[in-house]
This record gives C-alpha cells, structure tokens and sequence, in this order.
C-alpha cells in the first residue's frame, strides 16, 4: 500500500512538473523571441534588462525541471517497469534509476524545488503584473497610490508610505500614505507614527533596509521614534532611476515581527526598480502636460493681446507659411485671417498685390542675418476700405539662440491719425484767428463737436463799435488812425478771449463776438456779459491815456437767441466761420442805440444774469421784423 501512495504522488508530482515545465518552457520562448530579436538594440533599457533577468530565470526554472524529470523517472522505473512519457521540456542525458531506500529523500528534494520554482514563477508573475499595471497610466497622483497598493499587497505589509526628492530644494517630501485596505492615510496622523530617519539613511546611502525586530536591532536603537512607536518588521528600498535616487518606498508592521524575508526585500528591489521608472515617466509627463498648460496660457495670452492691440500682426515661420494673422491685420487689409493662416505669404497677399507686401516680406528676408528692421510708408486704396495710409515694420523672428525663425510683419494703420491730422489743420486754419487757442485745441481734441455746415443753436452777441474815428481820420494820418483802431481792437479781443468767446469779423470799427459755439457753454449769456464789462474798463483806461482833442468813445450791444452758424463765404476762397439772423440784428440795434461808453443788455440775456449785475432799466427799443418793443437795461456793474 505504501508503495502505491508513492506511485501516486510521484505521479502528481510528475503532472505538476509538466504543467510548470510547459508554462515556463513558453514562456522562455516568448522572453527569449522579444529580447533577442524586438529589443536587440535596447539593452540599456531598465525595463528590457529586466525581461533578460526574467528569461534567464525561466531557462535556470527550464533546465532544473528537466533535471527533476529524470529523477521522476528514475523513481518511477522501478515501480512500474515502465518509462513515463517525455517531459515537454527539452531532453537531457537519461539518468540511472536510484536506490529504494533514497526514495523519500529525493521526494523532499523535490517538494522544496517545485515550492521554490513556484514561488519564483509568482514572483516573475508579480513583478509582470505589476509592471502591466504601473503601464497603465501617466497620472502622477494614480501611479503613487498603484504603487503603494501594489507593493504592500506583495509583501504583505499593514502599511507603508512614499516619499520623493524635491528636484528644486532637494528635500524629502511625503507623497502618499496607504494601508492593507488600500485606504489613504493622513498624511499628518502618519508622519508621527513612523520611522523618517530610516527613510533618509536609505535616500542618502542608496542601501535598501531589512529588520525582522526593529526592537531588537541594535542599529536601530538610536532612532528613538521606532522605539516610541513600537515598530516590529521594516523594509525600505531607494527609488532610483538613471542612477539617481528620487526617493524611496517605506513598509513596516507595529504587530508582526520577522513578517519581512530577504527574499521580501529582492522582491521589494525589483518592484521599486519598475516603480522609479514609472514614477518618473509619470513626474516627467505632469512636467510636460504643466509645461503645455503654460505654453498653451502664453499662447492665450498673446493671441489676446493681439486680438485686442490696434495694429495688425502677421508672423510667418522660417519657411514663410503664415503661422499669425491678427483680427486688427484683418480689419485693415479687409482680408479673413482664417484664409491666410497656413499658406506662404506670397500666396497669401496675392490679393492685395497693390500693397506689395510679398516683395516687402522678401526684402526682410534677405537681411534677416542682420536682424534688420524694415520700415515702409504706402497710400493706397483698400476695397471697401478706399484710400488709406499705412506703416509697415518688418523684422526677424528669433528664438534664444539667436536662430532665425521666422519674420514679423507689424501694420500700422495711420488713416484715421492722418485725417485727423488734417483735421486739426483745418480747425486751426479756420478758427485760429477768431477763438482762443485753448478752444483751439478743444476742438482738435473732439471735432465732432464741430459742424461747419451750418445749424441753428442758442448763442449770445456781443456787438461793439468804436465812435469818432470817422472824425479823426480827418484829422489823422492813416498810419496813426489804423494803429489806434488796432490798439482798441487788441483789448476787445483780449476780453473776449479771457471768456472763450469766438470773434466773428471785424468791420471797419465795429466788431461782433459770438458765445457757446463752436464749443457748448452753459453759462454762455454770463461769459458774454463778463467779456463786455471787461472791454469797457479796458476802453475806459486806454481813454484815459488819449488827449482831450482825440474824441473816441464805443457802444456795446448784448443778446442772446438763436441764430444760424456755421463757415460762410466762397467755398473755393474766403470762409468766415459767423452767426446770422435776429439774434445778431438785435445785437447790432443795442450798440447802435447804447449812449457813448454804455452797455446795453436785452430782457433774454439780463433775465439769465439777474442774479450777477446790476442794471438800470433804459426803456423800450423798437427794432425791424420784431412786432413788440424790448426791454432794455443798462448794465452797471456786478453784485
């Protein structure tokens, strides 16, 4: 009976063998194909070392069965007196069959190297598994916590944490935590419950770490926190890659002592290998996808910048191809960017050939050794644009070696600025000579506010005249009377300057100032009283300085109304920018009427300065087209 049991379990044991014999012989093949043909020219690669350390264990595994077949059939020819059939590993020397008495010994010997190839066959299966699985993502965050489950699920620790090395500060710093349940520890209810100083010796020296009794281990008895804590079995491997560490995976047991074996700790060495790699793939893919985040920000960033900045950018590569074109350098070539992005300049502006802006480009391209800039000044037409005038800026692309990468065609769009240039010209050719230049350069800053066509406003009237040079010139050389009338007029001028009035014409000794145009003035009926009252003290005093026997004197007429303005005279010669209509005649009747040295003012002005002057009721005037008298007042002075 006992010589049956063993004929039975030598025949499991034979089943067994051809099992692991034929699983191991494949996959030798499959390692043995990938290396030696697919990854011939990679030995360098960690990853393809570890495949070569794989296929020769599965070779030793291979030939050791084939070893352990023979002996099978050494011990089974005896029994039976037939040979079993052929392994499926490749033959080895036929074996002599050994003695009866050895069969339990050899029995052993079998147990312990099938439990051996077994438990290297589940490593190699460990290491695949864990290697296929760290392959699955580039995710940072994913690949630490992969990492961590896996490696306390090989080694069957109750928990274990990671730490890498900051490449900027070079300093540990605690990544992830994880326990037996695959559950994130706090990190801060962790750092208290382990061993740190353990971790840096590894970081630092590049030695894995093995304990079966932390409490025991005379070399770690100076490290007082795995005292404190009560920590029975650690391990710890560096992580390393491109002969570098970056930081090292720590497991332990409070619990358990001799939980971890040396062959844990070879195991925990291979992972780490494989889990280095992949940290470090996963490290430098978060630093490429920060680093395209960042590109792709800037990108943003400039195309924004160029979209919202007035003048059109247009940037090619250095092959010429059109790789920017700005929504402003649409606008002024009245081109669609999205036709002229991808094609080569020459292409690109062939439609608007007038500019010449393909020869412009190759000019630049010719001195881009030198970096040169390129300016151009171009008055063209534009379709649905018309004439317009334009500055080009043309300059070399280059990147922080100084390469050459390309042109950058900047247009400025200077037709508006010219129009408004002339513009101002214009203003100042019309009304430099009749208004204040502080009104002058108002109205440059906002022509709009400006319409010489012509249009019916309130305004108010000053209208002046200087008596008793009809006389004088009778009695006057002309050089004395002209110096004498400009010598009045320059102080009227002057009053009515000091107000912002405008001065509408001169005729012979009479004169007429308008308020509230071209410029709106909301208190336009006071400025006009104020400017009156100062020419009169001015005419006043320059009296004093005359001689008795030179008679001059003025009237001054003030009113306010409506009245039509604008530029009046020959559009190909002289245009006058004045007021006509009632409001002027009625103006023009005060001064004619108004006592020698007198202001007069009409009800409509003096009912909207009441509250600032004082006055003396004249009478009543009758003037032409009005059917009722008005209401004139005499002003006196201010309150």
């Amino acid at each position: 009976m006992a010589i049956s049991s063993d004929s039975n379990e030598l025949h499991t044991l034979s089943e067994s063998l051809k099992r692991i014999s034929g699983a191991l012989h494949e996959h030798a093949r499959v390692l043995e194909v990938a290396i030696e043909s697919t990854y011939v020219n990679e030995s360098s690669n960690p990853r393809v070392s570890l495949l070569s350390r794989s296929l020769q264990v599965s070779r030793r595994a291979d030939w050791e069965l084939g070893r352990l077949s023979q002996k099978l059939l050494a011990l089974q020819t005896p029994q039976n007196g037939q040979a079993p059939a052929k392994p499926s590993s490749p033959p080895v020397p036929s074996a002599s069959p050994l003695p009866a008495g050895s069969l339990e010994r050899e029995r052993d010997e079998l147990k312990t190297s099938i439990s051996t190839l077994t438990r290297q066959r589940d490593e190699l299966g460990t290491l695949y598994e864990i290697a296929r699985t760290l392959n699955s993502t580039l995710d940072f965050n994913q690949v630490l916590q992969l990492v961590m489950d896996q490696v306390i699920d090989v080694v069957g620790a109750e928990r274990g944490f990671l730490m890498l090395v900051n490449e900027k500060t070079n300093e540990l710093e605690f990544k992830i935590a994880r326990n037996k349940s695959a559950q994130t520890v706090d990190q801060q209810a962790f750092e208290h419950q382990i061993s740190q100083s353990t971790v840096n010796r590894v970081v630092r020296t590049g030695q894995p770490l093995l304990t079966s009794d932390a409490q025991s281990d005379a070399s770690l008895m100076e490290q007082r926190s795995i005292i404190e804590i009560g920590i029975r079995s650690i391990m710890c491997a560096p992580l390393a890659v491109r002969d570098k560490c970056i930081g090292a995976v720590y497991v332990d047991s409070i619990f358990t002592r001799n939980l971890f074996s040396s062959q844990n700790l070879d195991l925990l060495l291979a992972f780490c290998h494989q889990a280095a790699i992949a940290i470090d793939n996963a490290r430098l893919f978060a630093d490429l996808e920060k680093t395209l985040r960042k590109v792709n920000e800037d990108k943003r960033y400039m195309d924004n910048i160029f979209s919202s900045i007035a003048n059109g950018v247009i940037t090619t590569d250095s092959a010429g191809m059109i790789t920017m074109f700005n929504d402003a350098a649409g606008i002024i070539l009245n081109m669609n960017p999205a036709d002229a992005v991808g094609k080569h300049y020459q292409q690109a502006f062939s439609q608007r050939a007038e500019l010449g802006l393909a020869a412009l480009l190759q000019n630049a391209v010719l001195k881009h050794v030198h970096g040169t800039i390129v300016p151009n000044s171009l008055d063209c037409e534009i379709p649905r644009r018309g004439r317009v005038n334009l500055n080009f800026y043309v300059t070399s692309l280059r990147d922080e070696q100084g390469t050459h990468i390309g042109m950058a065609l900047v247009i400025d769009d200077r037709t508006e600025l010219k129009k408004a240039q002339a513009d101002a010209k214009e203003i100042k050719r019309i009304f430099g000579r009749y208004v204040h230049p502080k009104v002058v350069e108002q109205l440059i800053s906002d022509p709009k506010a400006l319409n010489l066509g012509g249009e019916t406003k309130e305004i108010s009237v000053i209208s002046a005249d200087i008596r008793g040079f009809t006389k004088l010139s009778e009695r006057m050389i002309p050089e004395k009377v002209m110096t004498l009338l400009n010598t009045y007029f320059d102080l009227i001028v002057q009053a009515v300057w000091e107000e912002e009035g405008t001065i509408t014409g001169f005729w012979g000794d009479a004169f007429l100032a308008i308020f509230n145009a071209p410029l709106e003035q909301q208190d336009h009926p006071l400025r006009a009283v104020r400017a009156a009252w100062r020419m009169r003290r001015a005419l006043i005093n320059q009296q004093s300085h005359l001689s008795p026997e030179i008679p001059v004197s003025f009237g001054i007429g003030v009113n306010s109304g409506l009245a039509m303005i604008g530029n009046i005279g020959s559009r190909e010669r002289i245009q006058n920018y004045t007021a006509i209509g009632d409001t002027v005649n009625v103006a023009n009747r005060l001064q004619s009427n108004a006592k020698d040295n007198d202001i007069y003012l009409d009800h409509s002005t003096f009912t909207r300065v009441r509250d600032q002057v004082l006055v003396d009721f004249v009478g009543q005037l009758s003037v032409k087209n009005k059917t009722e008298p008005l209401d004139v007042f005499r002003l006196r002075g201010f309150k």
